[in-house]
């Protein structure tokens, strides 16, 4: 009996090793490519560590990709954030006629695949001169105000009027009450907004790939799709090392704002 019960846990064991395998091996590729300075591409043990990769990833025209790529992320998730919340708390407060057809309309013009708009986009940030990196946060930001306003007006629905009436009786201006009450208790909804306008952003290649127009533009990943091929050949360890460091500001935001996306709405409610 005994052996007839381990037999499945032995499996089972092999099984998860083999999954836990197949998971850890592409990151230790990396970082083991990273950290050799004469990385040839295969998995091994480096007979020597070294910075050298990193330094190469973090300096010179990878690094002006780095803040480009910064920059693009940072300034789409912001201006989502700030178009999307005034526009979202209007359509949460305001009986306006058709409100929810023209959002759900919103939504679903942005199933379409962005190449499906790409030709109109491109032409009119052509006719107003926005072929650079703030025609492509401006270009980023209407693609993704559609999910922004949809998820932020719920979270501004569940936030009791009757709060607001409270503080405008007692003398708060709409300012006020807005930093106070409405921004307080929707904390979660748009730090989600803004963490996946960021990685939507940080991630984005076509629209760089068209709007940008001189290499010193360009953003990281186009910098990671060059990395292929530069000079005829491929440098593992660099490509390693700018990987990685492709990698961590998308890691780093979501741990900065994980406790606020985690947020619920234990908090909202009136006493009576």
């Amino acid at each position: 009996m005994n052996n007839n019960s381990s037999s499945p846990s032995r499996t089972m064991s092999l099984a998860l090793a083999f999954l836990a395998i197949i998971w850890v091996s592409p990151f230790a590729w990396l970082i083991s490519n990273a950290v050799d300075p004469s990385a040839n591409g295969q998995l091994r043990v480096p007979e020597s560590i070294g910075v050298s990769n990193f330094i190469s990833a973090l300096s010179g025209n990878s690094l002006n990709q780095l803040w480009n790529s910064l920059i693009i992320a940072g300034g789409t998730a912001t201006l989502t954030l700030i178009v999307a919340s005034g526009s979202a708390y209007a359509l949460s407060r305001l009986r306006v006629p058709g409100r929810n057809a023209l959002l759900w309309s919103l939504v679903l013009l942005r199933m379409l695949p962005p190449t499906g708009i790409l030709v109109p986009i491109y032409f009119a940030a052509q006719k107003v001169g926005l072929l650079n990196n703030m025609g492509i946060i401006v270009a980023l930001t209407v693609l993704n105000l559609p999910f922004a306003l949809l998820l932020l007006k719920n979270f501004f629905d569940t936030v009791p009027v009757e709060l607001e009436e409270a503080a405008h009786v007692d003398g708060a201006s709409f300012l006020t009450i807005l930093r106070r009450i409405v921004l307080p208790m929707s904390r979660a909804g748009m730090a989600v907004v803004w963490f996946f306008a960021f990685t939507g952003a940080w991630n984005e290649f076509l629209f760089p790939l068209l709007f940008s127009r001189t290499e010193d533009a360009f953003p990281m990943a186009m910098g990671l799709y060059s990395a292929f091929g530069r000079n005829g050949s491929i440098d593992y360890g660099f490509l390693a090392a700018f990987s990685i460091v492709y990698a961590a500001p998308a890691i780093a935001v979501y741990f900065l704002l994980r406790r606020n996306m985690n947020t619920g709405f234990a908090g909202v409610g009136v006493k009576g």
